[in-house]
């Protein structure tokens, strides 16, 4: 179902509920390791209300679904996310979207991952990473959308997950909503981040209608490991 959003508040308010939610947790088998992001010397100190978000129990493990190059993989997920003020959050998790982070959970250069949300319409389940109000592995319950026209705490819509090159470690999240059911049909079926570029047009601005730019936020995922998605 194709629909141009009217009122950009709106828009916001509905949409940019995303970057997180649910997924099957399971015991990994031998999952495939990847080349690792060379960690710098000496890791950024973390403040101890964020000690939580760093360090993942044994029941913190397991694959949540993501798209690359085309095909369905598993994403080994390994510690709880990790959102650091500034910039200021309203969302108990100190998530936020519409600012990028200023305090990364490491030194360096860090890969990006990027959470494709739902907007204004129902996706197939079966495209879907995250359910809206399912807890999802090892990710925020309540982020702060009020930089973007939404609530300072909010649950965030059904989401999936595309990356662009291989990589393990932490990843940035940015954000992008999706708001026609016909375009998430087509990236569900392609799979890729270049489809994805194709429909935004202009990834600095998007398109009314069919697509949001690439919206930076403070939160990051540890992602050990991927392998081929087994059915």
């Amino acid at each position: 179902m194709s629909r141009t959003l009217t009122v950009t508040a709106i828009a916001a308010a509905i949409g940019l509920l995303a970057a997180t939610s649910c997924s099957t947790v399971e015991t990994p088998a031998s999952p495939t390791s990847l080349s690792a992001v060379p960690a710098a010397a000496g890791q950024t100190q973390m403040a101890s209300d964020h000690t939580i978000h760093v360090n993942g129990k044994p029941e913190d493990k397991g694959y949540i679904d993501g798209w690359f190059d085309g095909a369905d993989v598993n994403l080994y997920y390994t510690k709880a996310y990790y959102c650091a003020e500034p910039p200021a959050s309203g969302a108990p998790s100190d998530c936020e979207i519409g600012a990028p982070a200023e305090t990364p959970p490491r030194p360096g250069p860090i890969p990006t991952i990027y959470a494709l949300a739902a907007v204004g319409f129902t996706p197939d389940p079966s495209t879907v990473a995250c359910l809206r109000g399912s807890p999802c592995l090892d990710h925020p319950a309540m982020i702060d959308l009020s930089r973007i026209g939404g609530p300072a705490s909010a649950v965030p819509l059904s989401h999936s997950h595309v990356l662009d090159a291989h990589h393990a470690g932490w990843f940035n999240t940015v954000n992008i909503r999706v708001l026609s059911l016909a375009a998430w049909n087509e990236i569900a079926a392609a799979k890729t981040l270049a489809k994805v570029r194709e429909l935004q047009g202009d990834p600095h601005t998007g398109r009314p209608g069919v697509i949001s730019a690439d919206t930076p936020t403070n939160i990051y995922f540890f992602i050990a490991s991927w392998r081929e998605h087994r059915n």
